[in-house]
């Protein structure tokens, strides 16, 4: 046993691979012998004491010896392609840790590709147009630099160690924080000479993948949501940087030279010297943003503008559609027009060609496409050229009924009708044998019989005309009700329809492929993206259906009226698909072992009235097994379900750790609006006491009433008797406008009170105001009011409004005290009055208006007055319109300038 303890080590054997570099046993001397058979603590304890007893410096001496044993910076010596893949595994939190160590570290932990990879793996998405707009921009006036000898390509040039911490030399105003570093320590060998002289050394000089800097500019153009206020959550400190930036709320069609002083947004690449896009600062502002929807920051803002309410739609807006800066909206007045969300004003004048309420629309603004498809009431489809407002094509016998929804893609037109049928439209002219072309019924084609010559020249012909653009080339019908809406999606088309189902159907066959049973009551609207189906229905509730089982794989119910509209974004991963798919067989696994367990019955399964399923993932919480999907319909952490109601709310959906979707936030309309009001007359007002000393007696009621300490509730009657005390003096044009954004003034006599303090001339034009407003909402509701409260709401605000009109109408003579009226003669001619001057009101503005059967009562309309119709969000906001002619939005940028200016970037999530 002592003779093996003394044998020599084995020298092709090491327990420490960090032994590399040290001094060789020849130069060293061996330890004695008996330290072999010392412990290893018994060991280490020998050294220490060793140590104690030797001077500073040569404990100095031994800690640098150690050093390359126990701190090695690998970066040092593995190529810069291995130290970004190592990179690509870290979390981002991790990654600027990573880029906190050192300089050189941090060249390649916000290296621009590694960040946009992380920003991909998150479930975010880029408008690629939008990108390379950007990156043309900002290398538009900066010449080509000659940086590379002609026989060196510059994607070829390696981007080594070496070249970064050359170039990190002539940076004298940046103080190395590392350790020192060995000179001679890369695996590509040591700097034997300074890197050439390139072109771009001529330019000021920018780190390499590191944000540019330059002096900030003294002008700003502020935001679009600038005037509006913020609401900052209450458990959350507000985080608006108010950085301004030249030109943040244009797109990236911005001149160079403005889109050269947003250093946060450009960094000069340094495989080829040019500037792009920096991934890292676009990562971050995502974050920022998804932090607000978080936590419910955002500012309100309308469509028109408050400083310009005669842009407004006449009538109540049915249809919007949003991309950009453009926003598109379709109305009961017959009309569409197209806003520009920066400005919030109209882009050119209404565009005019139906004859009935515009119920549906969609548009594309890219100049290859520069179209707009509208449907309308009147049966008929027209298409539009966006850039001119021009009427293209009319499609007049598209429908035998009202217009519901109008989709299209490169390929095709699909239209859906009140009349149970969807329509399939060409967009470019079909040839026999092209893809798409439609063969007669009862004609066989397994093969074509003649060749494609690929427009070389006219080629024999199998005797079928060519098809003209939108030709119908298809008809679907199966449907039971109407259908209501409509979603494309390649050669799927899926609907939506009263008869309470989904079909999903193969439009170039025509054939249904498969039919989705869930809700109890008629579908109003649908969305499609290729896997799941999500559809809001009278019944009060979102639906998600897996698209290949045809499965329910949640149901979401927070509304109390019907659901008109919904959006969804799942936000899914690069790896999502098969990973979902692999999570529901998992599910179901569990599901089975807990019914064979006894823990959950059959009888339970088949109950009657057992809870839907939100998304949870428990066995006893499951109702249905077998889907590609798993419960709540999978997808990424950022994924979000946006529905709006009858009920006049729109729901945020959002799921909550355990995968369930849950009601996060529950906007109104009517409150949005309130606060965009709000903001508009406090700006007015700021304005007016800039530009006068002595402001108006309007302008101080419309100070007091933003500046004043204790703002009423939203919704009291005071909150609208102060919206009432700032409207009516600013003039029938304001007046009209405030009423079709807040119906529930018709309900107030204090509306007529403040009418009957002015002038009587002015009393005229407003009283006819009202009761158009009157007839309008009457209108609006779709059929005329029953006797009994219906007419008595409707005539809740004109008592007061005519009282003050009857003095110059009707001249009655005095009466003496011997011939004076009883109680009961002065109240019939008090209604008698009423009603006539409510018939000569009535008659003047070409209104019918009922007669009054009750007294007037001050209450709430009974009816909803903001139900909405429409909704559409992206990465920044939510737009809805409703039954009032103003459109509202929430941006969830909240004033910050940086979100604003990397926002043209960011794609919604789907």
């Amino acid at each position: 046993m002592a003779a093996y303890q003394q044998s020599p080590q084995d020298e092709g054997y090491s327990e420490d691979p960090l032994t590399v570099g040290m001094p060789s046993a020849s130069a060293t001397p061996l330890p004695p012998p008996w330290m072999s058979t010392m412990t290893v603590a018994e060991r280490t304890e020998y050294v220490m004491r060793l140590i104690e007893q030797l001077p500073t410096s040569a404990v100095c001496q031994i800690v640098s010896r150690l050093s390359p044993r126990l701190y090695i910076n690998f970066f040092q010596y593995l190529p810069p392609e291995v130290c970004l893949k190592i990179l690509g595994f870290l979390d981002p939190i991790s990654l600027i840790h990573t880029a906190r160590a050192s300089r050189e570290w941090m060249l390649l932990a916000l290296d621009r590709k590694l960040w946009e990879q992380l920003y991909m793996l998150e479930g975010f998405r880029v408008i690629r147009s939008e990108v390379v707009k950007f990156e043309a921009a900002i290398n538009a006036d900066r010449m080509r630099p000659s940086v590379h000898n002609d026989d060196e390509h510059a994607s070829k040039r390696r981007a080594t160690p070496q070249r970064m911490l050359s170039n990190l030399k002539t940076d004298d105003d940046y103080e190395m924080v590392d350790a020192e570093t060995p000179k001679t320590t890369s695996i590509f060998g040591p700097l034997t000479s300074e890197p050439k002289k390139i072109a771009i050394k001529q330019e000021p000089r920018f780190d390499a993948d590191v944000q540019m800097t330059s002096p900030k500019s003294n002008t700003s153009v502020p935001s679009m949501s600038s005037d509006y206020p913020s609401r900052p959550a209450s458990n959350f400190p507000s985080r608006t940087n108010h950085r301004l930036s030249t030109g943040s709320t244009s797109t990236s069609s911005r001149n160079t030279s403005n889109v050269s002083n947003m250093s946060s947004l450009v960094v000069v690449d340094r495989g080829d010297g040019k500037r792009k896009l920096n991934w890292q600062y676009l990562y971050s502002q995502r974050r920022k943003l998804e932090a607000n929807w978080e936590a419910e920051k955002y500012t309100n803002f309308q469509l028109p503008h408050p400083n310009h309410q005669e842009e407004a739609h006449e009538e109540c807006i049915y249809t919007i559609q949003h991309s950009g800066k453009y926003l598109v909206s379709g109305s009961r007045d017959k009309t569409l027009r197209i806003w520009n969300l920066n400005t919030q004003r109209l882009v050119r004048a209404p565009l005019r060609a139906h004859n009935g309420s515009v119920l549906c629309l969609q548009f594309d603004a890219d100049p290859e496409e520069d179209l707009i498809v509208s449907g309308s009431s009147d049966a008929t489809v027209v298409l539009w050229k966006f850039s001119t407002g021009q009427v293209l094509q009319r499609l007049r016998k598209a429908h035998r009924e009202s217009v519901l929804n109008v989709r299209f893609d490169k390929r095709v037109l699909v239209t859906c009708s009140k009349d149970k049928t969807i329509k399939i439209f060409n967009r470019r002219p079909l040839s026999p044998g092209d893809r798409d072309y439609p063969y007669p019924s009862d004609a066989v084609n397994p093969v074509p019989t003649f060749l494609n010559n690929y427009g070389f020249n006219t080629g024999p012909s199998p005797g079928l005309p060519i098809k003209p653009a939108y030709t119908m080339i298809g008809c679907l019908e199966g449907h039971g009700a109407a259908v209501n809406a409509v979603q494309i999606h390649g050669d799927e088309v899926v609907s939506a329809s009263g008869d309470r189902t989904v079909k999903v159907w193969n439009w170039p066959e025509q054939t249904c492929t498969r039919t989705l049973i869930g809700h109890t009551k008629g579908i109003a609207c649908v969305q499609y993206d290729g896997r799941r189906i999500v559809s809001g229905s009278s019944d009060n509730e979102v639906k998600v259906f897996d698209k290949e089982s045809g499965l329910e794989v949640a149901s979401l119910r927070a509304h109390t009226n019907l659901v008109r509209t919904v959006q969804a974004g799942f936000g899914d991963l690069p790896y999502s698909s098969e990973e979902d798919q692999e999570t529901a067989k998992n599910i179901d696994a569990e599901y089975f072992k807990a019914v064979e367990s006894g823990a959950i019955t059959k009888t339970m399964f088949y109950q009657r009235g057992r809870p839907k399923n939100a998304g949870s993932r428990k066995p006893e919480d499951i109702t249905a097994y077998g889907a590609k999907l798993p419960p709540g319909g999978g997808g990424g952490r950022f994924g979000r379900i946006v529905s709006g109601s009858y009920d006049e709310t729109i729901i945020i959906w959002r799921r909550d750790k355990e995968g369930v979707w849950r009601n996060q936030h529950t906007l109104r309309q009517e409150e949005a609006a309130q606060a965009a009001a709000r903001a508009a007359q406090k700006a007015r007002a700021e304005a007016a006491r800039n530009s006068s000393p002595r402001p108006t007696t309007q302008n101080t009621e419309i100070q007091t009433l933003a500046a004043s300490p204790s703002t009423p509730a939203p919704g009291s009657n005071d909150f609208y008797h102060q919206i009432i005390d700032a409207v009516v003096p600013q003039g029938p044009v304001v007046l009209r406008h405030t009423l079709q954004a807040h119906p529930q003034l018709l309900t107030y006599s204090y509306l007529g009170d403040v009418i009957n303090q002015l002038p009587s001339a002015s009393r005229t034009v407003l009283a006819l105001v009202v009761a158009q407003q009157i007839h309008v909402q009457q209108s609006v509701q779709g059929h005329p009011p029953p006797s009994g409260t219906s007419t008595a709401t409707q005539n809740t605000v004109t008592p007061a409004v005519v009282s003050s009109t009857m003095a110059t109408q009707t001249s009655a003579p005095p009466t003496s005290a011997a011939q004076a009226p009883t109680p009961q003669q002065t109240q019939d001619a008090t209604n008698a009055a009423y009603t006539a001057n409510v018939n000569t009101l009535a008659q003047a503005a070409a209104v019918p208006l009922p007669q009054p059967n009750h007294p007037p009562q001050h209450h709430h309309l009974p009816a909803n007055m903001a139900r909405v119709f429409k909704l559409q969000f992206d990465a920044r906001r939510i737009i809805c319109c409703s039954q009032t002619s103003i459109i509202v939005g929430w941006d969830f940028a909240n004033g910050d300038e940086q979100i604003i200016e990397a926002s043209p970037f960011f794609a919604p999530v789907e």
